[in-house]
């Protein structure tokens, strides 16, 4: 039986909105005992993520990045990790789906350094070859998130050896860069760990071989080195050193393609998206004999359109396959259509949409073939891909999803940077409430937005409905109070920027026809 329960892998609505409750179930788990959560910092957490303002969302501003991806002018920041192993287990933890950093991926546990690192450190052989500050670093990061003592660990021998088994470096399109020294610590016996569950839904022992082959069946989210890591140790859990560690691409002519759950491909394509996004997700799905299918490419110019071509030649496209009519889902769809010889997928309504907003001769020299609810795109893990419509942002708009499957695509259903529009006409507000009503009662285990890095579990879903409810209650309370709809928006988005006003007006007006006031 997996160690990875139902429960640990997509923890129920219940147990997010008590999580003192979750976190003293969850210490009942034999493997380890938990330290709770503290409700008010998950309340400030869920706020600060759902309850942004359009002016957090839609910023005006130009964008302070290059669309080459080439290497960031960030300063490197340093972190560690303990990769802990006893005989043929690893110790891995699931990150809580509320955090902004990969929500609900494997991880092995850890953290950046911190500057009172330099301070401290433990004089003991083992640790002699490593850099004192990256000591300190671990061991503050392991009784912090573990309550496990490390120099006391060493102390009592209960510490076989130390050894450093590469170093994960954020890939250089990003803004916020990581070098992450992973250090493999070999133990005499399972230690008892209790994870602060403020960042850790679950820890557990767990098989390096099994882990790996759940990794490949799709059931979890993993960064690329932490994936190379496992899949090194599955094969020899010995390895002294993991080659490749890192994401292997070379920046100067090619787009990254990330394979956070298996048989997965996503290309973060720079697109003319809306602020804070930058990029919007590309995926590549389809297995071997299938038709490799690529989803929503959208380059913001001929620049990155050359780069994503580049990235293309050693994983041609069978398929394009577009999900709405939103421009930064589409741009250059039909010439990278045309330049493969590759057929274009898209709903009725979208193809539709885009021959009247861009004209008939947009798609013209395209093989297009039309999509209804159910049909199947390719296969994944031997699982057909069906599309699934999901209305509310866009009429038209359609999702991804295995039969049987534990992810679902999404879209712009949702996006983990901020909240979504929805707009005029295409938009529907009771349409949308019930797509992401749908999308929750599937429950997958992994939801992928066009926008954002994929998120574990439901709980992204489930927030963004609530938080729409409670706009739904508090316009109805202002309605009702005799507020018209531009005294509505000054008190609900004071001190919004007034350029910005018109996309809250939008949903101001959505939820209105929803609550049957007109608008």
């Amino acid at each position: 039986m997996s160690p990875f329960s139902a429960a640990a892998r997509n923890p129920s609505k219940a147990a997010f909105s008590s999580p003192r409750a979750w976190a003293s179930s969850a210490s009942s788990n034999p493997a380890v005992a938990c330290r709770g959560i503290r409700s008010d910092n998950v309340k400030i957490r869920i706020n600060s993520l759902l309850n942004m303002s359009f002016d957090q969302v839609y910023r005006p501003a130009g964008r302070a990045y290059s669309s080459t991806m080439k290497h960031s002018t960030e300063t490197m920041r340093e972190a560690v990790a303990a990769v802990f192993v006893y005989q043929d287990e690893l110790f891995v933890i699931r990150r809580q789906p509320w955090l902004r950093a990969f929500p609900g991926y494997l991880a092995f546990p850890g953290g950046k350094v911190d500057g009172a690192d330099r301070e401290g450190g433990i004089d003991h052989p083992l640790l002699q070859p490593f850099q004192p500050v990256l000591v300190e670093a671990l061991r503050r990061e392991l009784l912090e998130e573990l309550g496990y003592d490390l120099g006391q660990a060493l102390e009592r021998g209960e510490v076989l050896s130390v050894d450093r088994v590469g170093t994960a470096v954020t890939p250089p399109f990003e803004r916020v860069r990581f070098s992450a020294h992973h250090f493999r610590i070999r133990l005499r016996r399972r230690p008892r760990f209790r994870p602060d569950h403020e960042e850790i839904a679950w820890g557990g022992w767990v098989d390096r071989r099994a882990l790996w082959q759940e990794f490949r069946q799709g059931r979890h989210l993993m960064v690329v080195a932490m994936r190379n890591l496992v899949a090194a140790m599955a094969r020899e859990g010995t390895a002294a050193q993991v080659h490749p560690f890192n994401l292997v691409y070379d920046p100067e002519r090619e787009l990254p393609v990330l394979e956070l759950i298996a048989g997965i491909g996503s290309i973060p394509v720079p697109s003319n998206t809306l602020p804070p996004a930058r990029f919007t997700n590309a995926l590549l799905i389809g297995d071997e004999g299938s038709p490799r299918c690529l989803v929503d490419p959208s380059p913001e110019s001929p620049e990155v359109l050359k780069r994503l071509l580049a990235t293309l030649e050693t994983r041609p496209p069978d398929r394009l396959l577009i999900t709405h009519h939103h421009p930064d889902h589409h741009q250059f769809a039909p010439e990278i259509a045309r330049r493969l010889g590759i057929p274009l997928l898209c709903t009725p309504v979208t193809a539709r949409r885009l021959g009247t907003l861009f004209g008939e001769g947009y798609l013209e020299g395209v093989e297009l073939h039309l999509l209804d609810e159910g049909d199947q795109v390719t296969r994944w893990l031997d699982r057909p891909v069906l599309t699934h419509r999901l209305p509310g942002h866009d009429d038209g708009m359609i999702g991804l999803a295995p039969a049987g499957g534990p992810w679902f695509f999404v879209s712009d259903l949702i996006q983990t940077l901020g909240t979504v529009v929805i707009p005029e006409p295409e938009g529907d507000m009771q349409a949308y409430f019930d797509s992401l009503q749908r999308v929750i009662d599937r429950r997958p285990e992994v939801v992928i937005p066009s926008h954002g890095m994929p998120a574990g579990g439901t709980w992204l879903l489930e927030q963004t409905l609530e938080h729409r409810r409670v706009r739904e209650r508090q316009i109805r309370e202002l309605h009702a109070a005799g507020n018209d709809q531009e005294q509505m928006l000054d008190i609900i988005y004071r001190g919004l920027d007034p350029a910005l006003r018109p996309l809250a007006a939008q949903n101001l007006r959505q939820h209105l026809r929803k609550l049957g006031y007109g608008a």
